[in-house]
């Protein structure tokens, strides 16, 4: 019997892995990546990819799910609404209109106190991450999970975040749910 993860898997290599191209990454221009908004626009892999992300976070006493960057938003809003929770993300840039009091780079309705959980669709250095921990910490909300869609291993980005988790003693799990090498394998 197939399993959610094996398919989305074979959706993954099928729609998002692209081959002989040009990406830049934080850090440096790579052949091959991963477009996730080539699963998080179409509503099979939303689909996919959100009762994944739900079955990482069911368990968990959280009252919001959110992320960094645009192309994981549709996959989050799928996860929360089977979870009945709310949905925050991180902005890639400042927000240039609103009141003084709003957060300007996080878009959430999570106050002081609140215990959440991340989710990541591809990571290649980890500065989104790191940078996401960042915004939801300085707004006062506990991170109680990581979740890591894809793990590019381009440029250490999981060491990199276990790394900042250790760095500032916060116990915090990370969990990837595909590594490049994993879904590569499909292919042969």
């Amino acid at each position: 019997m197939t399993t959610t993860r094996d398919t989305l898997a074979r959706l993954i290599m099928e729609r998002a892995y692209k081959k002989n191209s040009h990406f830049k990454t934080p850090t440096k221009i790579v052949p091959t990546y991963f477009d996730f908004f080539e699963i998080s626009l179409k509503h099979r892999g939303v689909e996919l990819a959100g009762e994944l992300l739900h079955q990482e976070i069911q368990d968990l006493d959280i009252c919001a799910l959110g992320g960094p960057g645009k192309a994981i938003v549709p996959v989050l809003c799928r996860a929360a609404f089977l979870q009945k929770i709310g949905v925050f993300f991180i902005r890639d840039s400042r927000k240039k209109v609103g009141g003084l009091d709003e957060p300007k780079w996080l878009e959430s309705r999570i106050k002081a106190g609140d215990r959440v959980a991340l989710a990541a669709d591809v990571v290649s250095s980890g500065s989104m991450v790191v940078r996401a921990i960042e915004e939801v910490m300085q707004f006062g909300a506990v991170v109680v999970k990581i979740v890591i869609l894809i793990d590019s291993m381009e440029d250490g980005g999981i060491k990199r975040i276990e790394q900042f988790l250790q760095t500032n003693m916060l116990d915090i799990p990370v969990r990837v749910i595909f590594t490049r090498k994993q879904l590569i394998q499909l292919e042969m």
